[in-house]
């Protein structure tokens, strides 16, 4: 490895390791320095804006660490950049909404930051196995950020989000066990075109295990309940990084297959989901349930980009930034409106034009954005999957996709209508905006920049989508 590869990965590391770092001194810490209390929010945010602030572009080139278990190539640079915008707008919902359990801070804010160390493992997986030990970094905080306000709506979703995500690790470790029996290494590069039963069963069972965290129907039953039941930032993060994560190792492990009904499989996925959540979607009334299904819609949208080869998967890794800032956007929404334990309902938007404009503007380009609507950057994300998947010859699922994004059109427009033109049931005083309401006015700007600019984010796609 020559002198600026050795640099270039020095300081690619540290990102994670600062992550790591502050984890463990947010945790630790407070209990020696009393000032330290009650700032390992502050501490967590640092760190994430901090690797934001020295992130180096990468060169184009795959660098294997341990044996080749990681490997940083520009994809995995693309995605570690995501991981760290995420968790810090994460930080800044749960600060600003001193969403953060006061008696709990430091576990939250360590439980927040493993799985976001988590997440940039799985993104430098150089093999399945190392895959399936960064998702369950990644995966086993959330399940106890899902329950950590203590109440009876959390403890329910930490519960169902444990037993149903086991189940599906179950299932993944499984799949991995018989393509360990085809293929000893486990390494991406070994098992691509791996053929026979047992490779073949090991890819259906691999594939059911991430869809589990990419919440694709039918493995998407704990969605609505944890979303739910869980803190708006907690769902945020889910939705956001979780989902990013699984939809990156399952469009990883759609590389790997050739022709066949494993491959098939994933277009039964996307259309399923996508008919099911959008249906699901209309009837609800409680608006961190609504946002729940259009996060298991959304994953019916990303894997129609699969079928799109490096076209799709491109427009993947544009697609995922834009849903996520959108996403995170609504649920601190969300949690700027209160509603207790499991949020407000849509109707309790009713007048927030009228309190709180900059807020409800957000919300709006969040909804519009979500629902593909020019010229808010979900709109071309949408075009550019779709377009890749009809490209691939899968023009049906694309006829399909379309549809229901017509269909989500109603849920969507339904919150953008109570905010902006129904009447509150008691007359609200007008309210100040915190770092919360910032947050998602920048957020919502840049989903405008990203589709009036969508270039500008669509080439680092592009290249970063060559080494899948």
């Amino acid at each position: 490895m020559n002198p600026e590869l050795s640099s270039y990965a020095a300081s690619a590391l540290a990102g994670p390791l600062l992550l790591a770092a502050a984890a463990f001194a947010g945790l630790i810490l407070p209990l020696f320095l009393r000032p330290l209390r009650g700032a390992q929010g502050l501490l967590a945010l640092g760190a994430a804006v901090t690797g934001l602030v020295f992130f180096r572009r990468p060169p184009s080139a795959e660098l294997a660490l341990f044996g080749g278990a990681l490997t940083l190539t520009p994809l995995t640079a693309y995605i570690w950049a995501f991981a760290l915008a995420a968790t810090a707008a994460v930080c800044v919902i749960s600060i600003s909404a001193q969403a953060e359990p006061e008696e709990f801070r430091g576990e939250y804010y360590f439980l927040l930051l493993m799985s976001a160390c988590g997440l940039m493992a799985l993104a430098a997986a150089g093999d399945l196995f190392t895959a399936f030990i960064a998702l369950e970094l990644m995966s086993l905080p959330v399940y106890a950020l899902a329950g950590i306000t203590r109440g009876k709506a959390g403890l329910e979703a930490a519960l169902k989000y444990f037993m149903l995500g086991s189940f599906g690790s179950a299932l993944l470790i499984m799949g991995i066990a018989l393509l360990n029996a085809v293929c000893p290494s486990l390494s991406f590069a070994a098992l691509k075109g791996a053929q026979g039963t047992a490779a073949a069963a090991g890819f259906m069972l691999a594939t059911a295990g991430f869809a589990f965290k990419t919440a694709l129907v039918p493995f998407h039953m704990w969605v609505p309940d944890v979303y739910e039941g869980a803190p708006a930032q907690v769902s945020a993060f889910m939705a956001a990084a979780v989902k990013a994560g699984g939809a990156l190792l399952l469009c990883r492990l759609f590389c790997l297959l050739d022709a066949g009904p494993a491959r098939e499989a994933f277009w039964w996925l996307a259309a399923v989901t996508m008919v099911t959540a959008n249906l699901a979607a209309l009837a609800q009334d409680g608006l961190k349930r609504l946002l729940a299904y259009s996060s298991v819609a959304q994953a019916g949208y990303l894997a129609t980009a699969f079928f799109g080869g490096e076209q799709g998967r491109a427009a993947l890794l544009y697609y995922v930034p834009v849903y996520a800032a959108a996403t995170v956007g609504a649920f601190a929404v969300a949690a700027a409106a209160g509603g207790g334990e499991k949020g407000p309902a849509v109707k309790d938007l009713a007048g927030l034009a009228r309190r709180r404009p900059w807020l409800a503007a957000a919300m709006a380009v969040f909804m519009l954005s979500l629902a593909g609507i020019p010229p808010a950057a979900g709109f071309f994300a949408k075009f550019y999957a779709f377009a890749a998947a009809a490209a691939g010859g899968r023009g049906g699922l694309v006829v399909l996709a379309a549809v229901m994004s017509a269909v989500s059109l109603f849920y969507y427009l339904r919150v953008t209508v109570v905010m902006f033109m129904a009447a509150p049931e008691a007359e609200q005083a007008p309210e100040a905006g915190g770092a919360g309401e910032v947050l998602a006015v920048l957020l919502a700007a840049g989903l405008l920049a990203a589709g009036l600019f969508s270039g500008a984010l669509l080439g680092p796609a592009a290249a970063a989508a060559r080494w899948f």
